[in-house]
């Protein structure tokens, strides 16, 4: 019956509203599209498609949401709240916190039909048999979900209040000099004009002084006075929530970032030494994030960044070579806080892989992968401080072990035990020395390989007799 129902709205011409996600992000980040309504779409307009569908992302941007407590403490296992009609006097006194703006942004617009031609060119003169569910119709709403996901990336809102988070939350001590402070919300701003993530991304009004002053109006950052000037930084509540706001942009800065990581190791890289490291990691932050970069076009967009770095002065090009400034130099922390923004996903990644060699071939499934990331994850943000809820949240582990079995990086067995090629360890290891510092590196191997010991020393639960 809804079925039927949405298929005469949409041969009517009806304008329907629906939330591909399924629901709000805990994190910030977008998550992965529920496909239930997609499909329900996709078979509709199999059936007739005289009327065009047309797909209008529509991106929200909050400076501040009222449920942002709530969503971290949920993801650190508190259990959901039911709602009540007494949660009326909370939100009364909540509403007396400032909210900031709201961004209401429109993405690019998907024309069902064009998509259809571009993954099935004879889907028009295919039969499609009684309920219109093509053999290839999974797959297909699967694409139509993430490139709706992407389109609504790319009409992201980046205001002071994520900006200020994505600065801050590099930092080892949560804490900047303001005039500082001020200097890396301008060159945010100036890489993001010259390099724009999409026509349809919007950038705030004013220079970091004024993002810095509306920030701290909205009481969401704190500042501390010595003889030398101000500190600007976050206390202990509000850092855990900035990684909510800091997440809204963090797949406009992923690519720049990783670039920047590549100079913390190396002092020097030539262009194709930057080009394979990055088609390696890309697609994992690309799935991940909803990056809008297709592999064919990211060699000319990676050109674009290392041509803004060079203009900024965080890199130098001399004779064919990208050179990172002296070690000693303001644009070296520069570059350094870049690179910061993406150095925990980077990290979960290297923990996953570490954990599947250690357990070693068909020992494993992805499942039980999954669980044990989620438990060593939660380990690791306890030694190194990670004030970041997402740092272990499941799904991203099993986002990315799911991107590595379509990348044919891991395979099934029988048994549903993954298997994995002889040389994932030296590729991995030679990938994590490019954009991780060692003491990050062995400080995950220490954690895995003590995982493997205490399942090697861990007697096998004898069968039960019948």
């Amino acid at each position: 019956m809804f079925n039927e129902y949405l298929h005469t709205l949409f041969t009517k011409g009806f304008p329907v509203e629906y939330f591909v996600e399924g629901g709000r992000s805990r994190t910030g980040r977008m998550l992965q599209p529920k496909t239930g309504m997609l499909a329900i779409t996709l078979r509709s307009f199999l059936r007739s498609s005289r009327m065009p569908i047309v797909f209008v992302p529509v991106y929200i941007g909050y400076e501040r949401v009222l449920e942002g407590r709530t969503y971290l403490g949920e993801l650190r296992g508190a259990s959901k709240k039911k709602e009540s009609i007494f949660d009326i006097f909370k939100v009364i006194g909540a509403l007396k916190q400032r909210f900031g703006q709201v961004a209401v942004n429109f993405g690019e617009p998907i024309k069902l039909a064009q998509f259809l031609d571009s993954e099935q060119p004879d889907w028009r003169t295919q039969e499609l048999g009684p309920h219109y569910k093509p053999a290839w119709l999974n797959e297909t709403t699967n694409r139509l979900g993430e490139r709706v996901a992407q389109h609504l990336n790319e009409a992201a809102a980046v205001n002071p209040v994520n900006l200020v988070a994505l600065a801050l939350l590099s930092t080892t001590r949560l804490a900047l000099d303001e005039h500082a402070m001020a200097r890396v919300l301008d060159l945010y701003l100036a890489l993001l004009r010259k390099v724009p993530y999409s026509p349809h991304t919007t950038l705030p009004e004013g220079d970091g002084r004024a993002l810095i002053a509306h920030v701290k109006d909205m009481n969401l950052l704190s500042e501390q006075s010595d003889a030398l000037g101000k500190i600007v930084y976050l206390d202990e509540q509000n850092a855990v929530l900035m990684t909510y706001y800091r997440n809204n942009v963090l797949h406009i800065f992923a690519l720049p970032a990783l670039l920047a990581s590549f100079f913390q190791s190396s002092s020097r890289m030539n262009r194709e030494q930057i080009l394979r490291y990055t088609r390696a990691l890309y697609p994992y932050l690309q799935s991940e994030l909803f990056i809008r970069w297709s592999l064919d076009e990211l060699d000319a967009v990676v050109d674009q960044w290392l041509e803004a770095l060079v203009e900024q002065g965080l890199l130098r090009f001399e004779n064919d070579v990208y050179l990172r400034p002296a070690p000693s130099s303001r644009h070296f922390v520069l570059l350094t806080l870049l690179s910061k923004s993406i150095a925990q996903t980077l990290q979960r990644f290297y923990m996953a892989i570490s954990l599947l060699l250690n357990s070693g071939r068909h020992t494993i499934s992805a499942e039980e992968l999954e669980d044990l990331c989620t438990v060593m994850a939660q380990r690791l943000s306890i030694l190194h401080g990670l004030n970041a809820p997402e740092f272990f949240d499941k799904s991203l582990f099993r986002h990315f072990i799911q991107t590595l079995l379509e990348q044919d990086v891991l395979r099934r067995d029988e048994a549903g035990k993954l298997g994995y090629h002889d040389l994932l360890g030296e590729l991995a290891e030679g990938a994590a020395k490019r954009v991780l510092p060692a003491e990050i590196r062995l400080s995950i191997r220490q954690v895995a390989l003590h995982r493997s010991e205490e399942a090697a020393e861990t007697p096998p639960v004898p069968e039960e007799t019948r």
